[in-house]
């Protein structure tokens, strides 16, 4: 029995840390390129940060918790109920830029933050989107969804804690980037709609135990935002 309490704490204390190593990563890159506008260093340390996120968790689930490799198969579907959520939560995107506009971000102000990274030219914004798309989305769906999702699993009990735990990680590194871009009401609705986003995402990954599961979802709401940037920046 001693023995027993013993292994479900040295479990905790490991998923803590890996959740802590991981979690922390994203923030460390947006500070790094923010707050201290680092320029090559801040380039540095987003390709690190990219390459730690997805290796640790790969390394961690093979050698720490001595599991396989697994493609994330999608044995119990739910492909039609990510889809219509990412439509919905791409019509309520829209929407909100149409209602609030300026209230969150000006197209002067999109235009003078994605100028100094050259994606105010359209084939390098359009090379960026299919980036966040197809990569960073499906990134952000292993990361979060999968490795930081089951972690907390592995530290607190339940099915709605664990989802609005890993959306709250989700949401704090777009947040603090936020925060250097936009007013505070603005970053509060932006940093609202991600954190709802995180819910949904991690809702689904819970349903159905599949990271392209809700890759899908996560994909057709990045369009829809994504959408949003090229009219402002490039028009139709």
């Amino acid at each position: 029995m001693h023995s027993q309490s013993h292994d479900s704490s040295q479990q905790k204390n490991l998923a803590l840390l890996g959740l802590i190593l991981v979690g922390i990563a994203p923030t460390v890159s947006v500070v790094t390129g923010f707050a201290f506008k680092a320029g090559v260093l801040a380039i540095v340390v987003f390709i690190f940060t990219k390459v730690w996120i997805f290796g640790l968790p790969a390394f961690w689930h093979l050698r720490i918790d001595k599991n396989v490799f697994s493609r994330s198969p999608a044995l119990n579907g739910g492909w039609a109920v990510s889809a219509g959520l990412g439509i919905v939560m791409a019509v309520v995107i829209m929407l909100a830029y149409v209602l609030l506009g300026d209230t969150l971000v000006s197209d002067e102000d999109l235009i003078e933050i994605l100028d100094p990274f050259g994606l105010t030219t359209p084939w390098k914004l359009m090379l960026a989107i299919l980036f966040w798309v197809f990569i960073n989305s499906v990134l952000e769906e292993f990361v979060f969804r999968w490795f930081i999702t089951s972690k907390i699993e592995q530290l607190v009990s339940g099915k709605w804690l664990p989802i609005l735990l890993s959306a709250g990680v989700f949401t704090l590194h777009h947040a603090i980037a936020l925060a250097f871009f936009i007013d505070p009401l603005g970053n509060f609705l932006a940093s609202l709609g991600v954190f709802i986003g995180g819910v949904i995402f991690s809702w689904i990954y819970i349903e159905y135990r599949s990271i392209w599961v809700a890759w899908i979802a996560h994909a057709i709401a990045d369009v829809a935002v994504f959408a949003i940037a090229w009219q402002m920046v490039v028009g139709f």
